[in-house]
């Protein structure tokens, strides 16, 4: 008889300090200015743009000592999205979108978004396994967080509770030696 296996008893990652610990390839997408650059948007380091933005900035409840850096932009125009993307092996297995403003999963209006993270994925997250969330304005990105987000893991949904499952579940290392939790998660994401 095969256990189930609850949303609990998963390794999701909680913050981004976890995150920044278990896919150091992936750490730039914490550097705005990194990711604006890759999507060609302009930035500045001086004030002649009326939007500030911090350059790295952690999601997480634990102490942290950085210092964060400010850059400036235009003011970006458009609907906020959280995307959540699901991602196996640097194949997109499904997208979830979330209106940043009211909280309610949208169908429409998504299709350039859609574009934009596609592509983004496919250039940038090639061999990554796990679930990013994207924040776009209109259809730039402007961060991306290496992990669910954490309400959005709670929408009851099978499909996502099955990719879930499939790309943080648990593996018994009691046989393996030698080997610590991040080397061997590394290992099998890769």
């Amino acid at each position: 008889m095969q256990k189930r296996t609850q949303i609990q008893d998963l390794d999701i990652p909680i913050d981004d300090i976890e995150c920044w610990d278990r896919y150091p390839k992936y750490r730039w997408v914490y550097d705005i200015s990194r990711l604006l650059d890759a999507q060609n948007i302009k930035w500045s380091p001086f004030n002649i743009h009326p939007m500030m933005i911090t350059n790295m900035y952690f999601d997480t409840e634990k102490d942290v000592a950085y210092v964060p850096a400010y850059i400036y932009i235009n003011d970006p125009v458009g609907k906020q999205y959280i995307t959540e993307v699901y991602i196996t092996k640097g194949e997109i297995k499904h997208m979830r979108y979330i209106c940043k403003s009211t909280g309610i999963v949208a169908t429409e209006d998504v299709g350039g978004i859609e574009l934009r993270i596609s592509a983004f994925v496919s250039i940038h997250f090639q061999k990554f396994t796990g679930v990013i969330s994207v924040e776009t304005i209109g259809s730039d990105i402007y961060a991306i967080r290496l992990r669910p987000m954490s309400e959005l893991v709670l929408v009851p949904n099978a499909e996502v509770s099955k990719l879930l499952k499939r790309i943080y579940k648990k593996n018994d290392i009691s046989q393996v030696t030698g080997l610590t939790d991040h080397t061997l998660h590394v290992s099998i994401a890769s």
